[in-house]
């Protein structure tokens, strides 16, 4: 059987090739078009029995992550030395979450608003991942900054 194997360092991930192309095709402004093109090709390319994604450049990151969220996917865990199906994982919010709208603001009254000195957000960053049932970090994506 065909599969398509990510591997970092405390994880080996395991896809199935069908899946990587429907997330692909599905979310393919998210990614990077020259590197998932190659993707597609090497996935599409009938005499390799497993695909191994290589550590550099480092884009199958968000790939893997969308795949996970979609339920798919097997992941062996390095340090309890175990096998996850994607559903067993649990999500984790990296910084302030996995958008820059889920942020609370306080809130002024108008006369505050018109003679406070104005000042630049600070910056910030978040994202998303997945941690195993024992509470080891899998995956972890950095998907939004502000500067």
């Amino acid at each position: 059987m065909k599969t398509v194997i990510f591997k970092t360092q405390n994880v080996v991930f395991k896809f199935d090739p069908k899946e990587v192309k429907k997330i692909i095709v599905r979310k393919k402004s998210d990614y990077d078009l020259d590197e998932v093109a190659k993707l597609l090709d090497q996935i599409s390319d009938e005499s390799n029995e497993t695909i191994v994604i290589p550590d550099e450049p480092v884009y199958f990151d968000r790939i893997a992550l969308n795949l996970i969220d979609a339920g798919t996917g097997m992941v062996l865990c390095k340090m309890c030395n175990k096998t996850y199906a994607a559903p067993q994982l649990k999500p984790i919010k990296i910084g302030c979450g996995g958008s820059p709208f889920d942020i609370k603001r306080e809130k002024k009254g108008v006369i505050k608003r018109l003679f406070a000195k104005k000042r630049k957000p600070p910056a910030m960053y978040g994202g998303r991942g997945y941690e195993c049932p024992e509470g080891h970090d899998l995956i972890s994506v950095i998907t939004w900054k502000t500067f």
